[in-house]
């Protein structure tokens, strides 16, 4: 069992990292709605959609691997914030500079360096300041799965979904703001126990089957959705049903998460040895991959690397894959390199 384990941990987050990457090369052109074709825009449209999932599989797998365990506080926050405290100095700063030197985005000021406490220099750095948040509560957390039983989880699940996805969706459809105060379990936190949930059970081909038709259900409707939205707002772009905590996007990161599992220990493809060891690299590479894949998206986009690669390339159902393979194999090479460099290596643990 632990062997396989290892397995769907590893395509889990070696599929979320490429995700992540497909996504943000998709991402530019859905503010583009009144300057496109259709088509591109529409394409955009499908691909992110498709990936939409990618941070909340991160999410569910680090809830997994993190809530079973059993460790004194001491050693716990020392090997996770340790992990995560070197990276967001580092890539904080790194991109702090990068936008001032190499995007020219903004000049480098005292106040850059002090806001870096609390806000994100990078779009995409937001996700290790919410971890702070997630690992500080995983304590608490381990307490309460592995004392309770699977249908208190469950119940929890259910509140937690209520509280982050339905509520809000209510509200936002019929204009009315509830009184009804969920805020001590929402935020990204249920993700961590649904993951733990959905980690243990074993996944029927039956589930599986139930699982591919809903996620493709999902993903239609938050691409029509989105459609729908941004043309009801006369082409400015409305990325409510993107959101990591609406209801499509829950129901559908479940359903892709056990979907990858079971094709993990199941399919024959997936437990080829070569393919397997492949994985597993990229897995550990994954965290690092994450932080340092803006840099290429940019340096495509400007054509620094001698030639220009974006969604804007030309037709996006071809440019936004090709765009996203270059971008995750160099980003890949980098960190593979940098976490074979003893000091380096902390920079993308």
């Amino acid at each position: 069992m632990k062997n396989t384990q290892i397995i769907w941990v590893d395509y889990i987050r070696a599929i979320a990292c490429f995700m992540v990457v497909f996504l943000h090369s998709a991402a530019p052109l859905l503010n583009k709605y009144n300057e496109l074709p259709l088509n591109y825009w529409f394409i955009g449209n499908v691909y992110d959609s498709l990936v939409r999932v990618c941070v909340p599989l991160f999410f569910m797998v680090s809830g997994f691997l993190l809530l079973q365990k059993d460790e004194a506080l001491p050693l716990y926050f020392s090997k996770r914030f340790s992990k995560l405290f070197i990276p967001i100095v580092f890539w904080s700063l790194f991109f702090v500079l990068w936008r001032s030197f190499i995007e020219n985005d903004s000049p480098l000021t005292f106040w850059h360096l002090y806001s870096l406490v609390l806000i994100p220099s990078y779009y995409h750095l937001w996700f290790l300041y919410a971890l702070i948040g997630l690992y500080l509560f995983v304590p608490i957390l381990r307490k309460i799965t592995n004392s309770a039983d699977n249908k208190l989880l469950i119940y929890y699940c259910i509140i937690w979904f209520l509280a982050v996805s339905i509520i809000p969706f209510i509200e936002k459809v019929s204009g009315i703001d509830s009184k009804i105060d969920l805020n001590s379990i929402s935020g990204f936190i249920g993700y961590f126990v649904l993951g733990f949930l959905l980690g243990k059970k074993e996944v029927s081909t039956k589930v599986f089957i139930i699982s591919c038709i809903l996620y493709l259900s999902l993903v239609s409707v938050t691409v029509i959705g989105t459609y729908y939205l941004t043309m009801k707002n006369e082409g400015v772009f409305s990325g409510y049903l993107y959101s990591y905590l609406a209801p499509n996007t829950v129901l559908a990161a479940g359903s892709c998460f056990i979907l990858i599992k079971y094709l993990a220990i199941n399919s024959k493809l997936f437990q080829m040895i070569s393919i397997s060891k492949i994985i597993k690299i990229i897995s550990s590479c994954s965290f690092g991959i994450y932080l340092v894949h803006p840099v290429f998206l940019y340096l495509f986009k400007n054509g620094d690397l001698g030639f220009q690669l974006s969604a804007f390339s030309g037709d996006p159902l071809l440019y936004i894959p090709l765009t996203s393979f270059f971008v995750f194999t160099l980003s890949f090479f980098i960190i593979f390199i940098i976490k074979k460099i003893p000091v380096l290596k902390l920079i993308a643990p």
